[in-house]
């Protein structure tokens, strides 16, 4: 549905009292289906391909990890393994993670970080909300890799040795599907039961950084680096000018520049 960005404070500030009910993600194009990042490779369309990655890719991954920052892992431990996909997933190796956020304010500041604040490129943002707690309920959880049946599953490794994930709140969806979204909803009785989106104009970002800003939701906060001290300035300065055309504004433009009339108010 599309909300405003105070129609969905409104909803998600509702939720405060039952806290881990629901998770969040932020996307900052409302039109990208959620998929993890080795889906997103192309390379997985087989429960072979899944095993593959498993027991070939990760094996050959963990050796120069562990050379640079000294740790020693048995992948043969689920919790372990756990770990090790989630350190992986939050340093750019592609897994069969999804990242999520007990934070709706952290979502949206993942949905409107990657917009291009003077040329978006998209009309809309997404914010996803999934009632987990229902979900465990409803559906069998599955963590052994070897085990080809379809399921969607909720994952919270340790924060240990993963420091971003503690600092964005963050817990992950583990699964053997592409298309996570459509998984869900096939397994909807009633819209909305465990999936939600909310859609909200890129044209809303100055003002939602600001809001952010002022609860210290950051790129400093979330991922501290010389970088993210940069990116939060930035971020700061962009919430100073107005967004700049999304798509359809632009395409009126040229409509109205080539007709060589007045462009009427959006």
């Amino acid at each position: 549905m599309q909300v405003s960005w105070d129609e969905y404070k409104a909803v998600v500030s509702a939720r405060t009292q039952n806290y881990r009910k629901y998770i969040y993600r932020g996307q900052s194009n409302s039109d990208w289906v959620l998929s993890t990042t080795i889906h997103r490779t192309g390379r997985i369309s087989t429960h072979e391909d899944f095993l593959f990655y498993f027991k070939n890719i990760l094996p050959f991954v963990q050796e120069p990890i562990e050379t640079w920052d000294g740790s020693r892992r048995d992948l043969f431990n689920p919790l372990q393994l756990a770990s090790f996909l989630a350190f992986l997933q939050h340093h750019g190796f592609p897994t069969p993670l999804l990242d999520w956020t007990f934070s709706p304010y952290i979502a949206a500041y993942f949905a409107f970080e990657g917009v291009n604040h003077f040329s978006p490129q998209y009309e809309k943002v997404a914010i996803y909300a999934f009632n987990q707690e229902e979900w465990v309920k409803a559906y069998k959880q599955i963590y052994d890799f070897e085990i080809e049946d379809a399921h969607v599953t909720l994952l919270l490794p340790t924060y240990r040795g993963n420091p971003k994930q503690m600092l964005q709140q963050g817990t992950f969806i583990y699964t053997n599907q592409a298309n996570i979204e459509g998984h869900i909803l096939h397994n909807e009785k009633d819209p909305g039961q465990f999936l939600q989106k909310y859609e909200i104009s890129v044209k809303e970002r100055s003002k939602v950084f600001k809001e952010l800003n002022a609860m210290n939701i950051t790129a400093m906060q979330l991922a501290p680096s010389m970088e993210s001290v940069c990116k939060k300035a930035y971020e700061e300065v962009c919430a100073g000018f107005e967004v700049g055309l999304s798509p359809n504004e632009f395409k009126k433009l040229l409509e109205s520049l080539s007709a060589n009339k007045p462009l009427e108010p959006t």
